[in-house]
């Protein structure tokens, strides 16, 4: 795969993306708008065939992280969408619709982080039992007064 070729031609097909870049050998960061996220994935899951690995989320200064990890088996590239939410609306559409696989660690990410997917199929506990505190997120920075 011709690398700088394909950024051109994803930011073309994807005017809204915010950014894309190189992190290491093999491995392509694009930043998204949340908006963006189901089509990209349908994009990459479904037209590219790139397979699904896996979604990582982490609570940063910034908002929420989602980084969704897919691989370009043909190339040996790692393709990873970033969507950063807002810490006040932790929210975003569920991908289940497109990757079935998706479903469980949406669930942990709601369960560790307290991220809703809208329109997920299970909104369930997974990890935390049913005598966790509601509103406890057990990944989510404590923040200080003076660092908001």
């Amino acid at each position: 795969m011709n690398i700088e070729q394909y950024i051109i031609d994803i930011k073309d097909k994807f005017p809204d993306i915010t950014n894309v870049e190189v992190i290491n050998t093999k491995r392509l960061m694009v930043y998204i708008p949340q908006s963006l996220l189901p089509k990209i994935t349908d994009y990459w899951f479904n037209e590219l065939q790139y397979r699904y690995v896996i979604v990582t989320a982490m609570d940063s200064k910034d908002g929420y992280e989602l980084i969704y990890h897919y691989s370009d088996d043909s190339s040996g590239w790692i393709m990873s969408l970033n969507v950063l939410l807002p810490h006040d609306t932790p929210e975003v559409e569920s991908m289940t619709s497109i990757v079935y696989g998706i479903e469980w660690i949406e669930r942990e990410i709601m369960d560790i982080l307290g991220i809703k997917f809208l329109n997920h199929p299970k909104p369930e506990r997974f990890l935390l039992p049913e005598s966790w505190p509601e509103g406890d997120y057990p990944y989510r920075r404590k923040i200080r007064k003076e660092d908001r």
